[in-house]
């Protein structure tokens, strides 16, 4: 295949991908690594494609974040996947401040702490089934990205802890 059939190809199966849902730029690159491109040629279409704003790092970043937020995701969560799909730390740290405050934060826990306690009330437990629930509601939240010292918080509010 000559140089021009491969970089038509490349273009191709990139705006194909991004047609999808929107890449990083590592994304990208890997996709096209995997499918067999030379790095040169693949440096040249990522570049082509961001100049035309298809492929935008800190756009994607804000886009994540947002997204994420709203599915009740906390800053660690979101700032490490946002690592994993080869987002400058520095990027990370600036849209993760801009997004991310922990008073808000403090209030989704709380939410999130009713939403899943409607169904339930484990205050009424035994102590050792109530000291369960409570290591398992913050297990959850943890994994959920959210920081421990909000959730301490967010349980002593609600009287789960003295």
């Amino acid at each position: 295949m000559s140089e021009d059939e491969a970089l038509r190809k490349a273009r191709a199966m990139v705006l194909r991908l991004l047609s999808y849902r929107a890449r990083s730029r590592k994304e990208v690159s890997e996709y096209l690594e995997r499918k067999g491109f030379p790095q040169t040629l693949s440096e040249s279409v990522i570049k082509e494609m961001e100049s035309y704003g298809y492929v935008n790092d800190e756009q994607f970043a804000e886009d994540f974040i947002l997204s994420r937020k709203s599915r009740g995701y906390g800053i660690r969560k979101v700032s490490y996947e946002l690592y994993l799909k080869g987002i400058d730390d520095g990027l990370i740290d600036q849209k993760t401040a801009e997004h991310f405050d922990p008073d808000h934060d403090l209030i989704r826990i709380k939410e999130i702490i009713e939403q899943r306690h409607r169904k339930r009330a484990f205050l009424n437990e035994p102590e050792q089934a109530k000291e369960r629930a409570i290591r398992r509601e913050a297990a959850f939240l943890k994994r959920r990205g959210f920081q421990e010292n909000l959730i301490l918080k967010a349980f002593k509010d609600f009287g789960f802890l003295d």
